[in-house]
């Protein structure tokens, strides 16, 4: 089962939907009846994903947390069978818009449907516990939408709720998967110990009543709670964990038609990554060999050098220039951040949404993301709240040799790239717009391999526009970036369909891979966990690059990058391949 986590979505009602996505009046009427469905469909969906509906800038969901119960998700995967349903007319209509927004919602209503009935989650997904927990307060702690007296509220509302899910998993959690159960068992002690010890500090900065010793006690409680929860996985769960890793060839090959859309079989995938690894392992040689002769005197100076010694010296270079603490790590991302705003800016790349709203901070060392952070984008509920930014950690107390790991696999180049994938024009940009522009249900339903894809594409985007200054260096970590994702997608289908295990994967990922060390021991638990969600990066930078081209040739001289991107963008989380109609 695919971990519920993926699936950041928001809720908004029709009328306000088309407000806040500055539709023109044209789509009000084209997509009035899609409207219709999605309006009854997400208020339901807000419903079961409070959460959620939250983190996307729903207010009203504040206070709620997700109630579990066998009774309410069969209510939910009923609800879903009925959105089916409704839609079927609307998936041959000639009108692209309205095509397109029925099979983004009908793919939305079988994976809802795949999630909750194909696995007996309550009983065997551990996991879904520690997800749903560990993000319960993510939103609430740092969005400023509440004030502290409504702030105390919900979260002791929401701390009620974590008891609650504790509860039905001590009484429902029988079996797992053994990685995945201790990979739950280390958020949940986590959030355990962020509830005792770090939560009651910040309760105590906003001037409750009494120190807000209520909400302090909640805290204390729902530690307890997780703790025993915890407890029930080591002592109960992981012992005699049976599940297996894989879910088998024709489950796999199932789920991937449900998530890429159909654009992709698993044996498709796999010559695709398996030919894009020889492709940019040789382009990283490439490069290699150009920055030894920039810094070796000459062309023969990398004469007698073979190609792995040329390409783990310039890797070698390119892992020393790095950050040493979290302090200087974030001062280079908040910087990057700014310089990344500029040079779209300053480029004419796009049309950026202003004002910016972006919060950036240290992933709070309790979420399940700590390991490689994450942004959590605002939804169409409230365009202009903050999108967070919460960068990968690790403590600053840390053995050297962790430490040193972890900055090597962050270097400055490295970096440079994240920004360009997760903020300007990635990520950030394109939600932000996306939530101004695009329908709702688009930005609420959206499709991974879109979003991911973009990030990925980004990334060269800024490169070939003179991001990085031409250092061959920040090339080079793209191009291991690139390599990391076809690699992702690789060993997703081996793993998941042809039995691979830890050893296979770490072996392939270090040798034909080239993973840095952090990602290398990171994917593993990646490709348990998040089998599909990491070969989005893949699968989403062909598509573009498959569109650029093709809007390239289409336009000729007319072709602009910024009315590209501002189309991409504007148009919302669509499938890649269902985009190009969009753009004339």
């Amino acid at each position: 089962m695919e971990p519920i986590r993926i699936q950041r979505r928001s809720v908004l009602l029709f009328s306000l939907a088309a407000a806040i996505s500055g539709c023109a009046p044209k789509q009000l009427v084209l997509n009035s009846s899609i409207g219709d469905i999605a309006n009854a469909y997400i208020e339901k969906w807000a419903g079961f994903y409070p959460t959620r509906a939250y983190g996307e800038g729903r207010k009203a969901s504040a206070g709620a947390f997700e109630v579990l119960s066998q009774e309410r998700i069969a209510a939910w995967v009923r609800e879903n069978e009925i959105l089916s349903e409704k839609l079927a007319p609307f998936l041959t209509s000639p009108d692209v818009e309205t095509q397109l927004d029925a099979a983004m919602l009908a793919r939305q209503a079988k994976w809802e449907i795949e999630l909750w009935t194909q696995a007996d989650a309550l009983s065997a997904e551990p996991e879904l516990y520690s997800d749903f927990i560990s993000q319960a307060l993510t939103h609430l702690l740092v969005r400023d939408d509440l004030d502290a007296a409504e702030k105390a509220a919900a979260v002791s509302a929401r701390l009620a709720g974590v008891k609650e899910l504790c509860k039905i998993g001590l009484n429902q959690l029988k079996d797992a998967n053994k990685e995945r159960a201790q990979g739950a068992l280390g958020v949940l002690r986590q959030t355990a110990l962020f509830y005792r010890n770090g939560l009651p500090g910040i309760i105590a900065g906003w001037g409750l009543d009494g120190g807000g010793e209520k909400i302090q006690t909640a805290a204390r409680e729902a530690a307890v709670s997780v703790d025993a929860l915890a407890d029930h996985i080591d002592a109960n769960i992981i012992p005699s964990a049976s599940s297996p890793v894989a879910y088998g060839a024709a489950t796999y090959a199932r789920r991937l038609e449900i998530y890429a859309d159909g654009a992709v079989t698993p044996e498709e995938l796999s010559a695709l990554a398996a030919a894009e690894i020889d492709r940019v392992r040789a382009e990283m040689i490439e490069v290699s060999r150009r920055w030894r002769t920039q810094n070796g005197g000459g062309d023969s100076s990398t004469a007698g050098e073979s190609d792995e010694a040329v390409l783990a010296a310039a890797l070698a270079a390119m892992e020393d220039d790095r950050p040493a603490s979290s302090a200087e790590m974030l001062e280079d991302f908040t910087t990057l951040t700014d310089k990344a705003e500029a040079f779209i800016r300053e480029k004419g790349l796009a049309t950026l949404p202003d004002p910016r709203t972006l919060y950036i901070a240290m992933s709070p060392a309790h979420l399940a993301s700590v390991a490689f952070g994450g942004v959590y984008p605002t939804g169409p509920f409230s365009p202009q709240s903050d999108t967070l930014f919460l960068l990968p950690y690790v403590p600053d107390d840390a053995p050297a040799r962790q430490k040193e790991g972890f900055y090597r696999s962050y270097n400055d180049h490295f970096n440079e790239m994240i920004i360009s994938h997760e903020m300007f024009p990635g990520h950030y940009m394109q939600a932000k717009t996306g939530v101004l522009h695009a329908p709702a249900w688009r930005m609420l339903f959206g499709n991974d391999i879109y979003a991911e894809g973009w990030g990925s594409f980004s990334e060269i985007l800024m490169l070939n526009a003179g991001w990085g200054g031409g250092d061959l260096l920040t090339r080079l970590a793209h191009l291991r970036k690139r390599i990391e994702n076809a690699t992702r997608a690789y060993v997703s289908v081996q793993v998941h369909t042809k039995d691979w295990n830890k050893g296979d994967v770490m072996n392939f990922a270090t040798t034909r891979g080239l993973l840095a060390p952090q990602f290398a021991e990171n994917l593993w638990d990646r490709v348990v966990n998040s089998p599909f969600q990491i070969i989005t990066y893949f699968l989403g930078y062909h598509g573009f690059v498959e569109l650029w081209e093709s809007e390239q040739k289409r336009l000729g001289d007319g072709f602009s990058t910024r009315n590209f991107v501002d189309g991409v963008l504007r148009a919302g989380t669509a499938p890649v391949h269902r985009l190009a109609p969009l753009l004339k």
